[in-house]
């Protein structure tokens, strides 16, 4: 049996109430949890959210008996909680008698497909590990640097190729960072007391940079926008998960 989670809090201080910011005609947190329905591989979808809004909202435009309800204190929904340790203090009470594995998926990288679903299922299933998708920088982090009021600016690297000179794009390491599109490991994982994050002892399941736009802000939802615009007129593209 394979569960996902979508967690969707109202309290969104950034970009109020963007997980049902209207992004290509429907709900952001639509996207999520229509991907994950859609998915074959998945028996169960649970909405997590403190917000009785936005289970109406999914209610009211996913027809699937997969989709249930985690309704969450606004305690448990502050700005604060991280949604790790809010899953693994509360398993019980999210996944009851269920066993297998659980899959999270945030409701903010909507581009997410239910193919990349379905292949991230596959690699934890061929592989017996836990997984996280994650995707490349768009620049070279080797050059990245600090810098304070006055302007000084200190490398992070000692080998930062602003004190080496050795600027040239093809001399740089790729480097990946995790997207929030999908975490995927077994339930019982979370009863584990070393388990301190949903990285430990995971692989990563790559996605490209498009399928990973994450929305925080204002500027992240105009580039989505945009981003969705240029794929609609693309050949052969449709904004269904």
């Amino acid at each position: 049996m394979l569960t996902a989670i979508v967690p969707a809090r109202s309290g969104s201080k950034r970009l109020p109430h963007k997980n049902i910011k209207v992004l290509g005609g429907r709900p952001l947190l639509l996207w999520t949890l229509e991907a994950c329905c859609d998915t074959a591989h998945i028996d169960e979808v649970i909405l997590s959210t403190d917000s009785l809004e936005y289970w109406q909202i999914a209610q009211e435009c996913i027809d699937s008996e997969k989709l249930s309800l985690d309704l969450r204190s606004k305690e448990d929904a502050g700005d604060k909680i991280k949604i790790f340790d809010y899953i693994k203090n509360n398993r019980q009470k999210i996944f009851g008698a269920r066993r297998g594995a659980f899959l999270l998926a945030l409701p903010t990288v909507p581009f997410r497909t239910k193919k990349n679903i379905s292949d991230a299922i596959a690699l934890y299933e061929g592989t017996g590990r836990a997984v996280f998708s994650a995707t490349n920088y768009g620049f070279p982090i080797s050059f990245a640097f600090e810098f304070n009021a006055v302007g000084a600016w200190t490398p992070i690297f000692g080998d930062s190729p602003m004190l080496t000179g050795n600027t040239r794009s093809q001399n740089q390491v790729a480097a990946f960072h995790p997207n929030g599109a999908i975490y995927l490991r077994n339930i019982i994982d979370l009863a584990n007391r070393d388990l301190r994050t949903l990285y430990d002892d995971a692989i990563p399941y790559l996605m490209s940079r498009n399928e990973s736009i994450a929305i925080d802000c204002e500027e992240d939802f105009q580039l989505a926008e945009d981003l969705l615009d240029v794929m609609i007129e693309s050949a052969g593209y449709s904004n269904d998960p």
